[in-house]
């Protein structure tokens, strides 16, 4: 009995040892698990363990003060500059102006780290067997810091030096090409990035050559080509028949080297083979002519042009260089090209000039032989000017400087109320003529001056004055079509009428009462070119007044523009005169010097 029952309680003791065991197990995992579960909670929000950003240990850091720990470390170190050597030259870098430190992300990045998987978490809270992780800080790249350091590179590194060719009379030189050196700007910024995280203070930048573009073999090759071309003379043919021949000095002295991808290439100037090749082509070539405008009374038609002939130069200048790299006979042949007309038929008939719009007359009055040839000048000068649509007419601008260069003899102007002499004397009949012919054509007047004092062979209130330098005439064509204009002249008057297209137009004019007047009295001036301590009087004439012409312009019966047009003349004053040594006994004015 008593050995059943020993039997019977064996397997109940050893029940008893495997659930002790499996107990136990069972509580040091609930332990484990249990201080792993607290120590996550703790480093919630806090780096884990192992975790550093270039050397510099945050591991069980909260955020803030892993973000203070960083600025701290990174920040003295990025501010320290950089000694970069280039060959036997050097310069610095501030690495915390070619980056800036983000810290924030920088912060985030370490704390990420670890966090991947539930694996990677678990094994970075397990206390001294947390694996090392570094991580490199988050550094934004300033272009325009990368940029400068791209330029200190340029500057202390020797560019490639292409090879050359020039020409020195016949002869075809070749300039060597030189290597130059060359430093990859990104790989030395991450050599930089890495000592200074690294708080080195040198790096030394790795150089290497750069080739020239342009060999010196390759200009050679280039060179012995050229060379060919100006072993002798190019026979240049025309319609069947010899003309001449281009000499080597002359191919020579039209002869470039131009860039043709990674080499050069023989070019000949056609300008420069169209001046040498001229005189063999000369009695061969005609000259355009530009289209003309002929008047027939109150008609206008155009005149045809006529295009010329001239040597096709770019032509020309490939059949030389061709004839001269060969093989074959050195013979180039050379053909003639149309030459356009400046002004052709179809462009003068498009002006839309066909018949006389306006015509005005003024009378010369008493003129001196000088002053009509200064008169019947101008008229040349003006003869055949066109106003195209919408373009402004200054008299100044068109007739130029009044010089004796130009053909311009002494006349006379008003100067203060005297006639003083004066090159180009006479302007003014023209100005006022062609000024009255713009009033009739009933065209906008932008700028007009009248004479300071009545002239009685022009219309009252419709003169005008012109000055190189000073008063102009202005006026602008605002027809659709263009105006051509035209002078005539005798000895007695001058013309000038425009000629385009009438578009309905009508001006009617009315000059009002003259008013104010005013009557002429003594004045003074001093003539520095008079004799000493002289004096003599200039006659005066009429009195000074006011007066208005009234212009409406009329167009297809409705009115288009109404203008006033005011004058005021001075009277026309004595004048006594004096010289050098005298003062006149009242106030008075210089005249200028002759």
């Amino acid at each position: 009995m008593t050995e059943i029952a020993a039997r019977l309680t064996r397997p109940i003791r050893r029940l008893s040892r495997t659930a002790t065991l499996a107990l136990v197990v069972a509580l040091l995992v609930t332990a484990a698990g249990a201080g792993l579960f607290a120590r996550a909670y703790t480093l919630r929000e806090s780096v884990l363990p192992g975790v550093s950003v270039a050397g510099v240990d945050v591991g069980g850091l909260e955020r803030v003060d892993a973000q203070a720990r960083l600025g701290q470390e990174l920040g003295p170190r990025l501010a320290q500059p950089v000694r970069v050597s280039v060959g036997d030259k050097a310069f610095a870098v501030r690495p915390d102006r070619v980056w800036a430190l983000d810290l924030a992300a920088t912060e985030q990045r370490a704390f990420q780290t670890g966090r991947e998987s539930l694996t990677s978490r678990l094994g970075a809270l397990v206390g001294p067997f947390a694996p090392e992780r570094s991580v490199q800080p988050v550094l934004d790249l300033r272009p325009g810091e990368r940029h400068d350091v791209r330029q200190t590179l340029r500057e202390l590194t020797a560019r490639p030096v292409n090879a050359g060719l020039r020409v020195e009379g016949t002869r075809v030189v070749v300039r060597p090409g030189e290597p130059g050196t060359d430093v990859e700007v990104d790989p030395l910024l991450a050599s930089v990035r890495t000592a200074a995280l690294a708080g080195s203070e040198t790096v030394a930048a790795l150089t290497r050559s750069v080739a020239p573009a342009i060999t010196t073999e390759e200009a050679q090759a280039v060179a012995a080509e050229a060379r060919a071309i100006l072993a002798g003379p190019i026979a240049i043919r025309f319609k069947g028949q010899n003309v001449g021949a281009l000499r080597p000095r002359q191919v020579a002295g039209a002869m470039s080297f131009t860039r043709a991808g990674g080499t050069y290439q023989v070019a000949l100037d056609p300008k420069s083979v169209e001046r040498a090749l001229l005189p063999m082509m000369e009695a061969r070539l005609r000259e355009p002519v530009d289209a003309t405008f002929r008047v027939v009374g109150r008609r206008a038609r155009v005149v045809p042009g006529r295009p010329g002939t001239t040597l096709d130069a770019g032509k020309a200048a490939r059949a030389v260089l061709a004839a001269g790299r060969g093989p074959g006979r050195r013979v180039a042949v050379v053909a003639l090209t149309a030459l356009a007309a400046d002004f052709s038929t179809k462009e003068a008939k498009a002006l839309g000039i066909r018949e006389q719009i306006s015509t005005f007359t003024t009378d010369m009055g008493e003129s001196s032989a000088n002053r009509i040839w200064n008169v019947h000048l101008i008229g040349d000068y003006m003869d055949g000017e066109i106003i195209r649509p919408g373009e402004t007419f200054s008299y100044n601008e068109r007739v130029g400087p009044r010089t004796v260069d130009r053909g311009f003899r002494e006349g006379q102007m008003i100067f203060g109320g005297v006639l003083i002499p004066s090159i180009g004397g006479g302007v003014c009949q023209t100005a006022t003529t062609i000024f009255n012919a713009a009033f009739e054509a009933g065209l906008p007047v932008k700028t007009r001056y009248n004479h300071s004092f009545y002239i009685s062979h022009y219309p009252v209130g419709r003169d005008a004055t012109v000055s190189w330098g000073g008063p102009d005439l202005v006026f602008r064509n605002d027809l659709r079509n263009a105006i051509l204009v035209k002078t005539s002249y005798t000895d007695h008057t001058f013309t000038v009428s425009f000629y385009g297209t009438k578009q309905g137009r009508k001006v009617v004019a009315s000059t009002r009462a003259q008013t104010n007047f005013t009557e002429p009295r003594l004045q003074y001036a001093v003539d520095p070119s008079a004799p000493a301590n002289s004096v003599r009087t200039a006659a005066g004439g009429g009195p000074g007044f006011d007066v208005n012409v009234h212009r409406t312009v009329y167009q297809k019966g409705k009115v288009l523009r109404e203008d006033d047009f005011f004058t005021r003349y001075v009277p026309q004053n004595p004048t006594a005169i004096y010289g050098p040594g005298r003062t006149p006994p009242g106030d008075f004015f210089y005249l200028p010097t002759t």
